[in-house]
C-alpha cells in the first residue's frame, strides 16, 4: 500500500495523561494501619511486549523476526555470552580449550572439539539432555529439505559422535575461530526422544508442520515451559522446576504480541506492562516517549543499546526485479548520494546516530581501519544527477526518464514499526525530488514470517540486523541468497553475488589467526561499500523499558540477539 502520512504516538500520551489526571491524588502521610501492614509480596509474573509472533519453538527451523525472544526462554545454548560478550558455558559444563585438550587442530587444518553437558540438564519432559540430542540435531541442520535460515556453523561439521551419555566429540572440516564458542542458534540440541521418529519417516513437510514445534507441546531446555498459546494474541510460560540452573525467580513470564508501537506505549505508560523486547517493539520514538513520562515519574527505565545497523536491499534476483536500472552501479551510487541520509539517521534515532556506511559501531577496534578504506557517499544531489544522467536517466520537468521517455519507478518497502516508516518517508522524499516515481510499501506485521514474501521485494527493501562480525557479513553472501528448494531461507534477501567478498567472509569466519580475519573483515567492508551491495543508512537502538523493581532486562551484546538473554536470572524486588 502507498503511504502518505507519519504515524505518531501523541494519542498513547495524551490517553495516558488523561487517566493520570482522573485518578485520586495519593495520601501524603499514611495511616496506622498502612503502618502497621505487611511488606507488600513481590509480583511473580512478568509481562512483557514482543512485536510480532513466532511461528516455530526450535532456533533453527524458523521462527520470524523476534523469534530470538521466545528461544531463550524455551532453550539454553551451550554458551551464552553477557553484556560485555564475556562467555561462559549454560547447558554445556566447560567451553573446549587448547590447554586442556578438548580443541585440538590437526595438521590438515582439521579440528575435534569435545563437550560435555551438564549432568543435571534436562528436557522440559524430564529426560535428561545427551549427546545423541546433538547428534541428530546435525543431522536435521545439514538437510537440505529443512528451511534453515542460517547453516552456520554446522556447515563446518563434519560429524558429531557421542562418547557417552553426557560427551560428544565434533568433527570440523576446516578451521573456525568460534569452536568453542557455540551459542544461541549454533548447534542447539533437539529431542530425539521425541521427534527423531517423526524425521525418520522421511516426510519434511509433516515433520515441519507437527504441532509440537508451535504448541504447549514443545519441550526445550530452557529455564520457561510453554503452558498457554493463544495466537495473535499471547503465550504463558511457567518455570521449570527442573532447569540446570535452578529454578527462575520469577514463576510466570506473560508475552503478548502488540506490533503496534502505540499501543505498547499506552499500555507501559497505564501499567498494563513490565517490559519490552525485540527489535521491532517500541523503537527510538516510543523509547523517548516513555523515557520521558517515566523520569517524571519514577516508574521505570528505558535503556538503549545501539546493537542494529539499519540499511537497503537491493534486490538483484531478475525474477523479482522490476526496475533493471538497479543493477547498473551508477543507479545505486545516485541513490545512495541522492538520499541525505545523515539527516535521515539524526532523525529516526533522534539524534543518537549518523549515517553508518558499514555494519561496525565506531567503538570497535576494527572501525577505524575499515572507515579508511570503505567507499563513502556523503549527500550531493547534483552528484546523484550526473550519476544517472551517465546511466541514462535524465529530467524531462519533474519526471526522471529514460531514452524511451520511461518514468524511473521504484518500490520501497519496510516492516511496520514507527521509526521504519518515518525513515522510508524521508527517502522517498529525497528520491521524489531527483524526478523518481516513489511507491511506499509496508510490510505488515502479519507478513512477517513469510519468507517467500519478504523476498519477493521488487527494488529496495530497508531493514536491520544486529551488529556482530564477522556473522553479520553473511547477509551480503552468495550462500545466502534464499532458495525455494530450502522454503527461501536465506539472509540475503536481494541475492548479491560477489565472489571476492565471498572469499574475504571464508577467512573472516575460519582463520584461526585473529590479524587474518581482521584483515578479511576489512576487505569484505571495502569490497561491499564500492559495489553497493547494500546502501547503509544508520544504527539504531533496542528501547528495552524496565518497569521499578524489575531487575534483568538491559543491554545486551550485539553478536548474541535477544533482549532476553538473562532470562533466567529476572526478578523483581522491593526497591
Amino acid at each position: 500500500m502507498r503511504v502518505h502520512r507519519f504515524g505518531s504516538i501523541a494519542a498513547a500520551l495524551a490517553i495516558a495523561a488523561i487517566a493520570a489526571c482522573g485518578a485520586p491524588a495519593p495520601s501524603q502521610t499514611p495511616s496506622a494501619d498502612q503502618r502497621s501492614a505487611p511488606a507488600r509480596a513481590l509480583p511473580r509474573t512478568v509481562r512483557v511486549a514482543v512485536g510480532s509472533e513466532t511461528d516455530n519453538l526450535s532456533t533453527k527451523l524458523g521462527g520470524g523476526t523476534n523469534a530470538a525472544e521466545y528461544n531463550f526462554l524455551n532453550n539454553s545454548p551451550l554458551v551464552l555470552l553477557d553484556e560485555r560478550g564475556v562467555p561462559s558455558p549454560l547447558l554445556a559444563s566447560e567451553q573446549p580449550s587448547r590447554d586442556n585438550g578438548t580443541w585440538v587442530v590437526n595438521a590438515d587444518g582439521t579440528m575435534e572439539t569435545t563437550w560435555r553437558i551438564r549432568s543435571n540438564a534436562r528436557w522440559h519432559d524430564g529426560e535428561p539432555v545427551v549427546a545423541r540430542d546433538f547428534q541428530f540435531a546435525l543431522r536435521v541442520y545439514l538437510d537440505d529439505a529443512m528451511p534453515i535460515s542460517d547453516r552456520m556453523p554446522e556447515m563446518l561439521m563434519t560429524s558429531v559422535t557421542p562418547v557417552d551419555d553426557k560427551t560428544f566429540v565434533i568433527a570440523w572440516k576446516q578451521p573456525y575461530p568460534k569452536a568453542n564458542l557455540l551459542i544461541q542458534r549454533d548447534l542447539e540440541p533437539l529431542p530425539v526422544h521425541i521427534v527423531g521418529s517423526l524425521y525418520a519417516a522421511g516426510d519434511p513437510d509433516a515433520f515441519l508442520n507437527n504441532r509440537f514445534w508451535s504448541s504447549p507441546d514443545y519441550v526445550g531446555t530452557g529455564p520457561y515451559r510453554l503452558v498457554e498459546w493463544d495466537p495473535g494474541a499471547q503465550l504463558v510460560y511457567q518455570a521449570f522446576d527442573g532447569y540446570f540452573m535452578g529454578p527462575p525467580p520469577i514463576e510466570q513470564i506473560v508475552v503478548r504480541i502488540i506490533p503496534d508501537t502505540n499501543t505498547v506505549v499506552a499500555n507501559l505508560l497505564s501499567g498494563d506492562l513490565d517490559t519490552a523486547v525485540g527489535a521491532t517493539v517500541l523503537g527510538q520514538q516510543g523509547g523517548a516517549t516513555v523515557r520521558e513520562r517515566w523520569n517524571q515519574t519514577g516508574e521505570g527505565t528505558v535503556i538503549g543499546t545501539p546493537v542494529r545497523f539499519r540499511y537497503s536491499q537491493i534486490q538483484f534476483d531478475a525474477a523479482y526485479l522490476l526496475q533493471p536500472a538497479l543493477l547498473d552501479l551508477r543507479v545505486r551510487r545516485a541513490i545512495a548520494t541522492g538520499v541525505d541520509r545523515q539527516t535521515l539517521a539524526q532523525v529516526v534515532t533522534l539524534g543518537e546516530s549518523d549515517v553508518a556506511e558499514i555494519y561496525l559501531i565506531p567503538t570497535d577496534p576494527l572501525f577505524a581501519k575499515a572507515d579508511s578504506v570503505i567507499t563513502k557517499y556523503p549527500y550531493d544531489p547534483a552528484r546523484a544527477a550526473s550519476l544517472l544522467a551517465d546511466a541514462g536517466w535524465t529530467r524531462r520537468g519533474d519526471t526522471l526518464v529514460n531514452s524511451a521517455g520511461e518514468p524511473f519507478t521504484l518500490d520501497i518497502r519496510t516492516t511496520q514499526n514507527e521509526d521504519n516508516l518515518t525513515e522510508m518517508h524521508i527517502m522517498a522524499a529525497d528520491l521524489t525530488k531527483l524526478g523518481m516515481d516513489i511507491t511506499e510499501t509496508v510490510v505488515p506485521q502479519s507478513r512477517i514470517r513469510d519468507s517467500e514474501y519478504r523476498i519477493k521485494f521488487p527494488g529496495v527493501n530497508n531493514t536491520a540486523m544486529s551488529i556482530g562480525v564477522p556473522d553479520t557479513l553473511r547477509v551480503a553472501l552468495s550462500a545466502e541468497c534464499p532458495d525455494p528448494a530450502r522454503r527461501y531461507s536465506g539472509s540475503n534477501r536481494g541475492c548479491w553475488s560477489n565472489p571476492q567478498y565471498d572469499r574475504f567472509y571464508e577467512i573472516a569466519s575460519t582463520s584461526l589467526d585473529p590479524s587474518d580475519r581482521d584483515d578479511a573483515v576489512v576487505q569484505a567492508l571495502r569490497v561491499l561499500t564500492e559495489n553497493l551491495g547494500v546502501i547503509g543508512l544508520g544504527r539504531n537502538a533496542e528501547m528495552v523499558p524496565v518497569r521499578k523493581g524489575l531487575v534483568g532486562p538491559g543491554p545486551r551484546w550485539p553478536g548474541q540477539i535477544g533482549d532476553t538473554w538473562n532470562v533466567h536470572l529476572w526478578h523483581w524486588t522491593d526497591s
